[in-house]
């Protein structure tokens, strides 16, 4: 027996010594209708409108934080398009790449696992992108590890367009979709920055100081 099922064992034992006529549900299916009734029809909280294209938003909100975007037509581009982007910002150090993402050929000299600290760059997927806000959503798993997303100083993240979602709302539905929960769940905007000391930003305070994004298309 886990911890989990033992404190959870203990929550019932002590509800249903509070209130023995009363059975405990075990599954949803067991709830009261009105709570099953609940669950199946989630209330919708007023949206923001916009016309604009989702994807297109998307990348034009993401630029305006300072995160710049890379489109690439498949999957197989990915490696290279790191490849190029880490040449171009002239990036040196180790790179880690997050264990979801090694399937893809890349060089041998890139580690995969969870961020061991000495790296300076690492590489992501994510669980969903969202066009409303220019956020990136990153679910917490053994294939990606959260430490990749904020102990080295650049962050790669490989959005695939059938993971972006028009608004945050939609990230909550498609969660629900899941079979389990993620343990942390981050909404990331940008690069990590703060103004708390006279008002000047600092970038990189609390994470990285540059993020990019490779945008799959159709993928």
């Amino acid at each position: 027996m886990s911890a989990r099922d033992a404190i959870l064992g203990r929550i019932q034992s002590a509800l249903n010594a509070e209130h023995p006529s009363r059975p405990v549900p075990s599954s949803v299916d067991d709830a009261p209708a009105v709570v099953r009734e609940r669950l199946a029809t989630k209330p919708v909280s007023t949206l923001p409108a916009f016309n604009e294209d989702q994807t297109d938003r998307l990348i034009r909100l993401m630029e305006s934080v300072e995160m710049t975007v890379t489109r690439v037509q498949t999957p197989d581009d990915v490696v290279n398009a790191v490849e190029d982007y880490i040449q171009t910002e002239n990036l040196d150090g180790d790179i880690t790449v997050a264990p979801a993402l090694g399937e893809l050929a890349w060089p041998e000299v890139y580690r995969t696992g969870a961020a061991s600290g000495v790296e300076t760059t690492s590489v992501t997927p994510c669980f969903a992108a969202v066009a409303e806000t220019g956020s990136v959503v990153m679910a917490s798993s053994d294939g990606t590890p959260a430490t990749l997303n904020f102990l080295p100083d650049n962050h790669i993240v490989v959005v695939n367009e059938s993971q972006v979602v028009r608004h945050v709302d939609d990230v909550w539905t498609r969660l629900r979709d899941e079979a389990g929960n993620p343990r942390a769940l981050n909404f990331v905007t940008g690069p990590s920055r703060t103004g708390d000391i006279e008002q000047t930003i600092e970038i990189g305070a609390h994470g990285p100081r540059r993020m990019h994004v490779i945008l799959v298309a159709g993928a």
